[in-house]
């Protein structure tokens, strides 16, 4: 489900819509595309308001299948640096999977599937992706908790009414092959089946001893499509097998000057394998025009295990090198802050709608109740810092043998359930004024117990998350809006996590955003720009080698700006283009030397940009750029990564109807640059890079 669809109140993809914005052969009209930066995708959402991206009174950033395929995309990490302000985290403490920032703060359990919670720790693909939604602001009264800076929705593909049968295969620089297949059967009149899968194996240009390997399947099967009554069951099963990349050191407030290639790593030790498994049912029902109900349950299931090995300045008996210490003179030592685990959550989701009309006043009243659970145990063992040799700064030997015993820690427990209950009522005030108004209400138990120290408590936080907004749209092609939000974050968010104290206060976020959304050249081109206030209260960071320990909270305030414009500039010439400005800084805290400076992990710009020239049937040509600036790591602003651009182009050629092929060029200046940040202290600390130059040819077939 779209978070357009939850907005409207749940509306179902149309099938023939999809797959004709996927198959067209020729260049597209000039209409709104079918993946914005700045819009939702109008083919996603049917029976709502007449243009529904102009109702939403919220910066929504899409990026679609068309522009997934165009760069060659096959991460969602690699997808979200289409969108401004984010910033992707670098493994902490033993964690894997996708981390980022969004806004400037930390969004660990916003990961949704079709409007459902997604809380596993894994390198999500795109191969069953229709589209990727970011949502950005407070969005607990859609979302629950957690959201607190917004959310990262992920679209499925949905099985069809119209036959498809779809191979990609692509080869590249640094070792990649990857290929994917896309079926739908037709199966009556009402009914079909689609399928989708993916293996793949593939390094990272300039970091020879990194490797990823996963393959998934996707199944999905649809009931009753495009009548009153629909039911639809999903299915995701995804395995990894990596070895991971935990970056270069920092020395003297920057990444240590060494050899991009160097890794820190064990190369015959370190692995990160994950298992994912999540069943999905949805049920919608029209009972008229005016009332609709849609109920969604899904359990998942996931098992990871990772053996790391992270670069670290000192051990338990030595200090970190002293400043000014020749590089040829400095050692690392491997920090191993190894776990394994499984995470389970059940969820079940209702949402009744109901458009109705109070003297003379329309009105779109959406009510929900959801109810979830999710367990997490986890085994953490004996950091080996003390037994692996370090080895030199400047020539790192990748290999030990024996590696380290795997000896138990800590065993941490945890379980959370939550029952919510929420409203959210759009008025039509007049011709041209919409009303909206929201509010969720939220129990989240939770339970935290280890049993190697004894250690045990539990909190029940009960929250509302207010939501109210006002639209002001003078024409088809314009509106404005003002609105503002709250959303909360537990203390034992993601069940990982502990606080020392079962008094610690929820995280909370505080929003009041502007915006505009206007349509140019006959609507192909929609501009967008909003300018926020955000406020969080108790901002917290975790040791990431004990889960019951946590640092004192911070408070964070974010002043920010948003540009974007997304469509066609001409019938040939298609753009996708954003910018954020972010003042993001730490407004209070029990470290006086951290009050007024900025927050980790956030630049202060960042702008993206992805064009392309379509000037007949058969060739197409793309190009795009990267910028983000400076990013500080720690809260006193004393280490950090510069500012970069990354330059990426896309040639494709249409053989026939059948076969298409295309090549994308990745950072075509093969620049030095660092994607992640993870630092706690002068000697644990580490910057990714990105990959360097890497060539990829892709070819896609179609039977």
């Amino acid at each position: 489900m779209t978070v357009a669809g939850i907005l409207a109140g749940g509306a179902r993809a149309q099938e023939a819509g999809s797959a004709a914005g996927r198959d067209n052969p020729g260049p597209q009209p000039p209409a709104p595309p079918p993946d914005s930066v700045t819009s939702l995708p109008p083919i996603e959402v049917t029976g709502t308001a007449t243009n529904l991206p102009h109702d939403i009174p919220q910066s929504v950033a899409t990026v679609g299948q068309q522009e997934i395929a165009e760069q060659g995309i096959s991460s969602l990490q690699d997808v979200l640096r289409n969108v401004p302000g984010i910033t992707l985290n670098a493994g902490e403490g033993g964690a894997h999977g996708d981390s980022v920032n969004l806004r400037g703060l930390s969004v660990p359990d916003s990961f949704f599937l079709d409007g459902l919670r997604d809380i596993g720790l894994y390198q999500r693909d795109t191969f069953d992706e229709e589209a990727v939604e970011v949502l950005l602001g407070p969005s607990s009264v859609l979302f629950g908790r957690g959201s607190t800076a917004g959310v990262i929705n992920q679209v499925t593909k949905q099985a069809m009414l119209i036959p498809l049968e779809a191979v990609s295969l692509e080869v590249g620089t640094a070792g990649t092959e990857r290929a994917t297949a896309d079926i739908d059967f037709v199966m009556g009149d009402r009914t079909a089946a689609r399928i989708d899968l993916m293996g793949q194996s593939f390094g990272v240009a300039d970091r020879d001893d990194v490797l990823n390997r996963s393959y998934g399947i996707a199944p999905t099967l649809a009931f009753g499509i495009n009548t009153p009554t629909t039911l639809t069951l999903s299915f995701l099963h995804q395995d990894e097998n990596d070895i991971p990349d935990y970056g270069i050191p920092f020395i003297g407030g920057s990444p240590a000057e060494v050899n991009r290639r160097n890794y820190y790593g064990l190369t015959n030790y370190d692995r990160t394998k994950t298992g994912v498994d999540i069943g999905t049912a949805r049920f919608e029902h029209k009972f008229n025009e005016h009332v609709s109900l849609i109920n969604s349950a899904r359990y998942g299931h996931y098992d990871f295990t990772y053996l790391l090995s992270a670069p670290h300045l000192d051990d338990d008996f030595t200090e970190p090198p002293a400043p000014g210490t020749p590089l040829a003179d400095i050692v690392v030592y491997r920090d191993q802050p190894s776990s394994a685990g499984t995470e389970e959550e059940l969820i079940n989701r209702t949402d009744l709608t109901a458009k109705f009309e109070t003297g003379g006043i329309s009105q779109t009243l959406i009510t929900g109740i959801e109810l979830s659970r999710e367990r997490s145990d986890i085994t953490k063992y004996i950091n080996g810092i003390d037994v692996i040799p370090p080895t030199p700064l400047l020539d790192p030997d990748p290999y030990y043998s024996p590696p380290t015993a795997l000896d138990v820690d800590t065993l941490p427990r945890s379980y959370g359930s939550d029952v919510s209950f929420s409203a959210m009522d759009r008025i039509s005030l007049a011709a041209h004024w919409d009303l909206d108004g929201g509010l969720r209400w939220d129990r989240f138990n939770s339970h935290f117990s280890e049993p190697v120290t004894g250690s045990a408590f539990s909190r029940d936080d009960t929250e509302l998350s207010p939501r109210a907004a006002i639209v002001y749209k003078p024409g088809a092609w314009q509106s404005y809006y003002v609105s503002y939000g709250a959303s909360y974050n537990p203390a034992i968010e993601y069940l990982t996590l502990a606080p020392t104290s079962d008094s610690l206060s929820p995280e909370k976020d505080y929003t009041t955003e502007v915006g505009a959304k206007l349509d140019f050249l006959q609507a192909s081109l929609t501009v967008t720009a909003a300018v926020f206030d955000t406020l969080l209260d108790n901002a917290r960071l975790a040791d990431p080698d004990d889960p019951t320990v946590q640092q004192q909270p911070f408070d964070q305030r974010v002043l920010g700006a948003e540009l974007g414009a997304s469509g066609y500039l001409t019938e040939q010439l298609e753009v996708q283009a954003a910018y954020t400005h972010l003042d993001d800084r730490i407004a209070a805290s029990t470290d006086p030397l951290a009050v007024g400076e900025r927050a980790p992990n956030t630049p202060e710009d960042s702008l993206n940009l992805w064009m392309t020239w379509e000037p007949g049937r058969t060739w197409k040509f793309g190009g795009g750029a990267i910028y983000m600036s400076q990013r500080f790591a720690d809260t006193h602003n004393t280490a950090g990564v510069p500012s970069y651009v990354v330059l990426n182009g896309m040639v494709a050629y249409r053989v026939n109807q059948h076969l298409d092929l295309q090549a994308n060029l990745n950072n075509v200046g093969d620049k030095l640059y660092f994607n992640s940040l993870y630092y706690t202290a002068v000697d644990e600390n580490h910057a990714v890079p990105g990959p360097g130059r890497t060539l990829l040819l892709t070819a896609r077939l179609r039977f």
